[in-house]
C-alpha cells in the first residue's frame, strides 16, 4: 500500500497539470474577485457583480476536473499503464491511491482557488474605496477569506474524482476533459435544479441540513451563505431552482462515484 502511495504521489508531481493548473486556477480566481470589486465600484447591477463572484470558483472546478483527469488519463493515453504495473503490481492498492490522492489534491485546489478569489475581491474593494468601508454599498462588503473555502473544497473534490472517472472511461484525453469540464460547470447544475424542482421533498430536507451546517458554530466561518460553490443561483432561466451548495455538489459526488466504480473496474481489466 505505501508503494503504491508513494509511486502514485511521485508520478503525479511529475506531471505539468498538477504542477501548473492549480496555480494558474488560482490567478483567474483571484481576476474574477478583482473584477467583482471594479463592478462594485462603478455601480455594476447586483446580478453581475454576483455572478463575476460566483465565477470566482468556476476555475477550482474546471482544474480539479483537468487534475483528475491527468491521474488516470494521461497514463491511459500514454499507454503508460503496464509501467505502472510493473512498479506496483497489485492493482487495487493503486486504484486506492490514485482515488486518494486526487481527490486530497482537488480539495487542495478548491481552497486555494476560493481563497484567491476572496482575497482578490477584498483587496480590490479596499483600494476602490481608499479603505474606507462606509461607502460600500450594502451588501457588497468583501467576506471573510475563509468562508467558501469548505464549499469550494467539497465541490472540487467531487470535481477531481469526476475527472477520474472521465480519464478511465474514455479514450479521448483532450476532448474527454473538455466535455468534463462542461458538465461539471453546466449540465450538474442545471439538473441539480431540476431534480429539486419535481423532488421539493428532497429540496426541503437538502436546503435545511446546508442552513444548519451554516449555524453550526465551528463550520460558519468556513460557509459563506452567499457563495453556492460555483454555481448561481439564478431563478429564471438557467436554473428552474436555485439548487444549493449541497444539492450540485451531492449530485456531482454521486455521478463521481459511479463513474469511479466502473473505471475502476475497467482499468482493472486493462481494457
Amino acid at each position: 500500500m505505501i508503494a503504491a502511495f508513494r509511486y502514485e504521489l511521485r508520478r503525479l508531481g511529475s506531471l505539468r497539470a498538477t504542477r501548473r493548473v492549480p496555480g494558474g486556477a488560482a490567478v483567474v480566481a483571484a481576476a474574477f474577485g478583482v473584477a467583482a470589486a471594479l463592478a462594485v465600484s462603478a455601480g455594476a447591477s447586483e446580478r453581475i457583480v454576483a455572478l463575476l463572484r460566483l465565477a470566482g470558483t468556476l476555475p477550482a472546478l474546471a482544474a480539479a476536473v483537468v487534475i483528475g483527469a491527468a491521474s488516470s488519463g494521461h497514463e491511459r493515453h500514454h499507454e503508460m499503464r503496464y509501467v505502472t504495473l510493473a512498479v506496483v503490481p497489485r492493482r487495487a492498492w493503486l486504484t486506492v491511491a490514485k482515488a486518494t490522492l486526487t481527490a486530497l489534491l482537488s480539495a487542495l485546489t478548491g481552497a486555494l482557488v476560493a481563497l484567491s478569489a476572496a482575497l482578490g475581491y477584498a483587496l480590490a474593494l479596499a483600494w476602490a474605496y481608499a479603505g474606507d468601508r462606509t461607502l460600500i454599498p450594502d451588501g457588497a462588503a468583501a467576506d471573510p477569506v475563509l468562508q467558501g473555502v469548505a464549499p469550494a473544497a467539497a465541490a472540487a473534490l467531487a470535481a477531481g474524482l469526476f475527472g477520474l472517472a472521465i480519464g478511465w472511461l474514455t479514450a479521448w484525453y483532450r476532448v474527454s476533459v473538455a466535455v468534463a469540464v462542461a458538465v461539471v460547470a453546466l449540465a450538474v447544475p442545471v439538473a441539480a435544479g431540476r431534480l429539486l424542482t419535481g423532488m421539493p421533498g428532497v429540496a426541503k430536507a437538502l436546503t435545511g441540513a446546508e442552513q444548519s451546517l451554516r449555524d453550526t458554530p465551528v463550520l460558519s466561518s468556513l460557509l459563506n451563505p452567499r457563495v453556492l460553490t460555483a454555481w448561481p443561483p439564478l431563478k429564471s432561466g438557467v436554473h428552474p431552482l436555485p439548487p444549493t451548495s449541497l444539492a450540485a455538489t451531492a449530485l456531482l459526488a454521486t455521478v463521481a462515484l459511479l463513474g469511479i466504480a466502473a473505471g475502476a473496474m475497467r482499468w482493472q481489466r486493462g481494457e
